[in-house]
């Protein structure tokens, strides 16, 4: 743990100082500007230790004045960082392609900071606009009819998102009345003010064929046990190496691999007594896809596809996965999710968010 937050503090102090001496290079030098450029850039580089230490003290009205500012900062400073580096590049080629560069420090401070101001503008506005992504399977072990699966992921309840942002969850699970709702974890961060009113919540819409869900790896960061807690309060069947039938079809649920070896007898486990002949939904949090592991349909999320442009690249190269629905080469299919959340900055770039309707039906004639 020292390790990563030695060297996550290290990026995200070299981003700083990539920042602020855009800003130095625009303004007249002097000792009191850098002074105080640099203690900005110290302070801003350690805030997010700050929101961590103020939730630790249940400090909650504070924390999340002080997350809303470092996060919102965050995605700022990491959108100012792309565009900039690409107006770096331009004025690189510039030169090399004979062209007169237009634009001078001041004049590229000015044109990369309202840029990244629009785009994270837009980033927030996005954040709120949850889609609805449907995907219908046609499966002869379903015996007649069909049944809906309303996916929810990566909601990420806690310090920034909270009552509001889960009642346009609700509403949007009320229009589409599944027969079922699975979440496939990071449902919870952190300590939030009050989870029991966000359990609450929940219990607006409740599913004829029952809700359930699995961990992600945030249950754990956030404590296991409250984690727990709180999605059996909220009226979910929590699904650790178990398995349940529900509608005709199976749904087999794993902890999350932050577990260690136990998630994978986990996913033995619950699907050891599994019928083959039966449609078997998994719910994974991460899109991990075990060769021997049975399975029809795997559920995942985690990424949040890649949630602000160009993290979505990063991510492919890290699973290996694209987003959204895949074909295994043996006839499994997987569908990674881009989640219904943010983390951290709460901004979303070209990655919006969702809710998956899965529809399963019959292919019995």
């Amino acid at each position: 743990m020292l390790t990563f937050m030695s060297v996550a503090l290290l990026i995200y102090g070299s981003m700083h100082w990539y920042a602020l001496d855009k800003v130095w290079a625009a303004l007249p030098h002097s000792f009191g500007l850098g002074l105080a450029l640099a203690l900005l850039g110290f302070v801003l580089t350690c805030s997010p230790l700050l929101v961590w230490f103020m939730e630790r003290q249940h400090w909650n009205r504070a924390t999340v004045v002080t997350a809303w500012v470092s996060y919102t900062w965050m995605g700022y400073l990491f959108l100012f960082l792309c565009v900039g580096l690409l107006f770096d590049l331009g004025h690189a080629l510039a030169p090399l392609l004979h062209i007169n560069w237009p634009l001078n420090a001041v004049l590229t401070l000015r044109v990369v900071g309202l840029l990244a101001l629009a785009l994270l503008g837009y980033g927030g506005f996005e954040a709120r606009q949850i889609q609805v992504e449907e995907l219908r399977i046609a499966t002869p072990k379903l015996a007649s009819g069909s049944i809906t699966i309303a996916q929810i992921s990566d909601l990420h309840l806690g310090i920034m998102q909270s009552e509001k942002f889960l009642e346009r969850v609700i509403v949007k699970l009320r229009e589409l009345k599944p027969d079922i709702v699975v979440a496939t974890g990071d449902i919870v961060d952190g300590q939030g003010d009050d989870f029991a009113a966000l359990a609450r919540q929940f219990h607006a819409y409740s599913p004829p064929l029952g809700a359930y869900a699995v961990t992600g790896n945030h249950e754990y960061y956030a404590g296991l046990e409250n984690s727990l807690r709180f999605l059996r309060n909220a009226g979910f069947g929590v699904l650790r190496g178990e398995a349940v039938e529900a509608g005709g079809i199976v749904l087999a649920g794993v902890d999350d691999h932050t577990s260690g070896q136990q998630a994978e007898l986990d996913t033995r486990k619950a699907l050891a007594a599994v019928n083959a002949h039966n449609f078997i939904v998994l719910l994974k949090h991460q899109p991990l896809v075990d060769a021997d592991t049975p399975f029809d349909l795997q559920l995942s999320g985690h990424v949040h596809g890649g949630q602000i442009f160009p993290f979505i690249y990063f991510t492919r190269l890290s699973y290996r996965m694209p987003g959204g629905l895949s074909q295994l080469a043996d006839g499994r299919r997987l569908y990674i999710s881009r989640g219904t959340g943010t983390w951290g900055p709460p901004i979303r770039l070209f990655a919006a968010p969702e809710i998956t309707l899965i529809t399963i039906e019959s292919a019995n004639k």
